[in-house]
């Protein structure tokens, strides 16, 4: 066989190179009952932010906030519906370091899960056996890893959800504390045009009817 010609073999490594940077910025998808280390995502692209918000919170052995933003139109997210992004902070004051946050209320809906720097990595993510509930990771050998003083990297969940409602996250290390955010929901669909005349001629008839009276 002959060696490639120096011209092919910087095609090839250009090629190469290019593979790999697209396989590291598709997320992981989470399954229920299911348990993966993230991957490192560019945040949402291309993307509209459709709501945020940034909430402060006490536990008895923490305090920080919550950065919770919901974005429509990331072209990245291959579900095709909306990405949920989430950033906490604790706070230096905090006697403990932060375990895990809990986020509600993905039941029924695609999820891949990914993460982007800067800030401090979470050692997994998790999913519930209903699929309801989504548990990103700080855990270490003797305490949570996102620390006092930390900002935790910007955690990520592309989804397949159409709509957006209120949720709450659970923060946790020995004690907890449940923070406002956001979560999937159900799409309402728009009244038929059927539906719509038939509700119409209901109507009409009722009034019809009162004026007989």
């Amino acid at each position: 066989m002959n060696p490639m010609n120096p011209l092919s073999q910087k095609i090839c490594t250009i090629l190469a190179s290019t593979w790999l940077g697209v396989g590291a910025l598709v997320a992981s998808p989470l399954s229920p009952a299911s348990a993966i280390t993230l991957s490192q995502e560019s945040e949402p692209v291309g993307a509209t932010l459709l709501q945020s918000s940034s909430v402060p919170f006490t536990a008895a052995t923490f305090s920080g906030t919550l950065l919770s933003q919901v974005w429509t139109g990331d072209t990245a997210n291959l579900l095709g519906g909306l990405t949920f992004t989430f950033q906490i902070g604790n706070n230096l004051i905090s006697p403990d370091a932060i375990d895990r946050v809990t986020l509600g209320g993905y039941t029924g809906f695609a999820v891949d899960a990914s993460y982007d720097l800067p800030g401090i990595l979470t050692t997994s993510v998790t999913r519930s056996v209903s699929g309801n509930q989504v548990s990103f990771n700080f855990a270490g050998p003797f305490e949570g890893t996102l620390v006092q003083g930390g900002t935790s990297a910007v955690l990520i969940l592309q989804t397949d959800a159409l709509a957006w409602q209120l949720g709450s996250a659970a923060i946790i290390n020995s004690s907890s504390v449940n923070v406002p955010t956001f979560a999937p929901a159900l799409a309402v669909p728009e009244p038929s045009l059927t539906a719509m005349v038939l509700v119409g001629g209901a109507l009409l008839g009722a009034f019809r009817f009162r004026k007989m009276d």
